[in-house]
């Protein structure tokens, strides 16, 4: 099955439903595993990569993100498949949602429209990463290897940072910049909210519904959301 058909048919049934029906076939130490990641979900901090060139670099960046428990990894101008590096994720991409944008303001469109600051990393940022606000949702927004953000880039971003270096060189590699950021804000978002994650229940339970389903054969998902569409409603 095809990764957007599966995710169609899990948006076509109620996440309840899906945890309910799929419960039989997850161990009890795996349901309880994905109930404490669920719980350090930050959708409110996601990471962008703009023209990326090194495959494994991309892929370490999905790695990084999933591990801090980021909710979402962007790519711009470059294929979605970037980020799908088996042997470098380690699998991680399973866990984490990955969006392909054509072009810069297609990123920007899509970050106003669910109220994301972007903030670009640049060699010249005019704000430390620890200065960056994390009281609200934020985008981190990293260039290519070679030449970092393109102009496009910096004039779109609503803030530019930097992370502070002590040595002869001039930057951290990119996969390391990102861990690096990543690691920063999610480690402040929690401590200003009190809490692991910022998930509210409705998307606690949707992400436990894809992680459910993420965690036996997608033919039996299939199965078991075609009967859950077939079954006569109590209304």
């Amino acid at each position: 099955m095809r990764e957007a058909r599966w995710r169609e048919l899990l948006d076509e049934v109620h996440a309840a439903q899906v945890v309910e029906a799929l419960t039989p076939y997850v161990t009890e130490r795996r349901r309880s595993r994905i109930g404490e990641v669920v719980a350090s979900r930050m959708h409110g901090v996601e990471v962008c990569l703009e023209r990326p060139y090194d495959p494994h670099n991309a892929a370490a960046v999905v790695r990084s993100a999933e591990i801090t428990g980021a909710g979402r990894v962007h790519v711009v101008e470059a294929s979605e498949r970037i980020l799908k590096a088996k042997r470098t994720t380690t699998g991680a991409f399973h866990w984490v949602e990955t969006t392909q944008h054509q072009g810069v303001e297609h990123l920007v469109e899509d970050a106003r429209s669910r109220g994301m600051l972007l903030a670009g990393a640049c060699v010249d940022g005019d704000v430390d990463l620890e200065s960056l606000p994390v009281d609200a949702p934020i985008c981190l927004v990293f260039g290519n290897e070679h030449a970092g953000l393109s102009d496009t880039a910096k004039a779109a971003v609503d803030l530019r940072f930097s992370i502070a270096m002590h040595g002869f060189s001039e930057s951290f590699n990119l996969s390391v910049s990102a861990a690096i950021s990543l690691y920063s804000v999610t480690r402040r978002r929690r401590a200003v909210l009190g809490s692991a994650g910022d998930l509210d229940a409705e998307a606690r339970e949707e992400l436990t519904a894809r992680y459910y389903a993420a965690s036996v054969d997608r033919r039996l998902v299939r199965a078991v959301i075609e009967g859950l569409q077939e079954a006569p409603s109590d209304g």
